[in-house]
């Protein structure tokens, strides 16, 4: 499977805040997250990190 699990990173450390997450699209500041049945959260952040062998995205504050 293709889906990757995406995290908020803050000061705190790393969220977890969807996981199957088949789309990313991005607006400025603001990234759209799509899971795999179609659920969409939408954050304020930049990419700091895409990890394909590990299915992994980070989302910076």
């Amino acid at each position: 499977m293709c889906e990757s699990n995406a995290f908020l990173k803050t000061l705190e450390g790393e969220n977890l805040i969807m996981e199957d997450v088949v789309l990313v699209e991005t607006d400025g500041d603001s990234i759209r997250l799509t899971n795999i049945i179609g659920e969409v959260i939408e954050v304020k952040g930049t990419i700091e990190e895409i990890t394909f062998l590990d299915h992994k995205i980070v989302i910076s504050k």
